[in-house]
C-alpha cells in the first residue's frame, strides 16, 4: 500500500493525535460550515493559531508567513526541517504503520518568533526533466486515444461540460485513457517536452463514496481514487528511486508555458490561472499569454519563470475560493494572502493585478473563466491593480455592479455535472458489498466518454 493509500484511510481524530504529538496544540473548530483542526503555525516556526486542516482534503492552510495551502506532508516537512517532502512522507507512514517514534525529538527543532521571510528576488528556473521518450511511446503509441474524434467525445469538449475544442485538447496532448476510462492531462517544460501525466477520475474518490455509504468500510474500497486528479502510476518496470507514479515538482513548472511564451514576450502580460483547463480556454478565447500554477495560488519560482519570459504584468485569476469578501472571513483572508499578499512579495519586479469576482458572476471555487467568454472578458477588463511601479495599490476589494445577462445554459452547466456524478454514486452502491467494485464502471465511463454515441 502506498502513501497516499494509507492516508486515505484516516479519519479527522487519527490527524488530531498526529498534530498534538507534533507540537501543534490542535483544536476542533468550525469552518465554512464543517469541522476542521486549527493548528498552531509551526510550519514557518510560528507561536500563533495560523493554520487550519481540513480532514476531508488533506491540505493545511496556513494564513500567515506561508500564506498558502499545502498537503500534509509539506506541512510536515517544514515544521520539522525535513529536506525533502520523501523524508516527510516516510515520516508518516512509519506513525501510520506504528512505528515506535520518539516524537519529542521530531517536534520542530526551533521556535523562532522573530521568523521574517527572506525578501524575493527573482532567479533562473531550470527545465524539469523529461520523461523518457520510451515509456512516451508506448503510452500514447498503444494506451491512450488522442483522435479528434475520441476528444470530441470527451466532457472536456462537450457545450454541457466545458466546451473545449478537440483541437486545443490535441494541442496540449490530452488523451483519453480507455483502460482506466480517464482523460490524461499531461504537464510540458519550457521545451515542450512532457516532464509528467496527471490522470482526471470520474469514479467516485474514497471519500466521497464512504461518505456516502459509511456502512462500507475504507478499506473495501482501495480501487477507488484518493482524488479526482492523481499522477499516473508507473509500470513495475518503470520505477526508479522508489519513485511509484509519474508527477513533478509544480513549484518549478507552469503549466502551457512552452504555448505561451513568445506571446508573453510580445504581450508583456502574463495570466496565471490555477487549472490547465482554464489555459486551455483562455486560448480558445483569444488570451494565449496564460499558464497555470497546478495548484491553489502561486509560488515565488512561477513567478521568476514569467518574468525570465518577458512579463511586465501578471495578472492572478485564482479561483473564487471564498464566499463572502469579509476580513473575519478564513477563506477570504486565505485568497487575500495569494493575491494581495503575492503582489506586495513580487511589486519590485512587475506589476500585479487580480481578477476577483465581486458581483456574483461565478459560482464559488469556480476558476474566473469557468462560464464563459462574455464573463471572462468582464472580469479581465475590470481586473484590480495591486502593485504599480514598486508601489502598492489601496487594499480595499469595493465591491460593484455589472449589467450583464448570464446565459442560463452556462449557469445549468455545473448543475448538470453533479447530478451525472449523482448517478454514478447510485450505480457504485447497487454493487454487491464486499466486490472489488468494478460493477459501476459504466457510469463513470459515460461521464468522460461513450463510444455508442453518434
Amino acid at each position: 500500500m502506498d502513501y497516499e493509500e494509507k492516508i486515505s484511510f484516516l479519519d479527522g481524530d487519527d490527524f488530531f493525535d498526529l498534530f498534538s504529538k507534533l507540537g501543534a496544540a490542535p483544536r476542533w473548530v468550525n469552518s465554512a460550515g464543517k469541522r476542521a483542526i486549527q493548528l498552531i503555525g509551526i510550519c514557518h516556526h510560528g507561536e500563533g493559531y495560523s493554520a487550519l486542516f481540513d480532514p476531508t482534503t488533506g491540505k493545511v492552510n496556513c494564513f500567515s508567513q506561508c500564506g498558502r495551502g499545502m498537503f500534509l506532508h509539506t506541512w510536515v516537512m517544514q515544521a520539522l526541517d525535513m529536506s525533502s517532502s520523501r523524508e516527510a512522507k516516510i515520516f508518516i507512514e512509519e506513525w501510520i504503520d506504528n512505528k515506535d517514534i520518539n516524537f519529542a525529538e521530531r517536534r520542530s527543532s526551533h521556535i523562532d518568533f522573530s521568523f521574517t521571510k527572506e525578501k524575493y528576488v527573482p532567479k533562473l528556473i531550470p527545465p524539469l526533466d523529461p520523461m523518457p521518450n520510451a515509456v512516451l511511446r508506448e503510452l500514447y503509441g498503444h494506451r491512450f486515444d488522442s483522435s479528434l474524434e475520441t476528444l470530441s467525445k470527451l466532457i472536456w469538449s462537450k457545450p454541457e461540460g466545458d466546451g473545449i475544442k478537440p483541437e486545443i485538447l490535441r494541442d496540449f496532448d490530452v488523451a483519453y485513457y480507455p483502460e482506466h476510462k480517464s482523460i490524461i492531462l499531461p504537464h510540458h517544460n519550457i521545451n515542450g517536452e512532457i516532464v509528467g501525466i496527471y490522470e482526471r477520475h470520474f469514479k467516485p474518490t474514497q471519500r466521497e463514496f464512504h461518505k456516502k455509504f459509511p456502512e462500507i468500510p475504507m478499506q473495501e474500497l482501495k480501487d477507488l481514487p484518493t482524488a479526482k486528479y492523481l499522477p499516473l502510476k508507473r509500470d513495475p518496470e518503470w520505477v526508479e528511486d522508489k519513485k511509484y507514479s509519474w508527477s513533478f515538482p509544480n513549484s518549478k513548472n507552469l503549466y502551457g508555458l512552452h504555448k505561451s511564451k513568445h506571446e508573453i514576450k510580445k504581450q508583456k502580460i502574463a495570466i496565471i490561472f490555477e487549472g490547465a483547463k482554464s489555459v486551455m480556454l483562455a486560448h480558445q478565447y483569444g488570451y494565449p499569454y496564460c499558464v497555470a500554477s497546478h495548484t491553489f495560488g502561486a509560488n515565488v519560482n512561477h513567478i521568476s519563470l514569467l518574468i525570465e519570459h518577458g512579463a511586465k504584468e501578471i495578472i492572478l485569476a485564482f479561483d473564487k475560493q471564498y464566499q463572502t469578501i469579509k476580513d473575519n472571513d478564513l477563506e477570504y483572508a486565505l485568497y487575500r494572502k495569494k493575491t494581495y499578499g503575492l503582489a506586495e512579495e513580487i511589486k519590485d519586479y512587475v506589476d500585479v493585478s487580480c481578477i476577483q469576482d465581486v458581483s456574483n458572476l461565478i459560482k464559488y471555487k469556480d476558476a474566473p473563466i469557468d462560464n464563459g467568454k462574455q464573463i471572462f472578458d468582464l472580469l479581465y477588463n475590470n481586473r484590480r491593480k495591486l502593485a504599480i511601479n514598486g508601489k502598492m495599490v489601496d487594499p480595499l476589494f469595493v465591491e460593484q455592479s455589472h449589467e450583464l445577462i448570464i446565459p442560463r445554459d452556462l449557469q445549468r452547466k455545473k448543475e448538470q455535472i453533479l447530478k451525472a456524478e449523482e448517478e454514478v454514486l447510485k450505480n457504485w452502491r447497487k454493487v454487491r458489498y464486499g466486490t472489488s467494485f468494478h460493477g459501476g464502471t459504466a457510469g463513470c465511463y459515460k461521464l468522460s466518454f461513450n463510444p455508442s454515441e453518434q
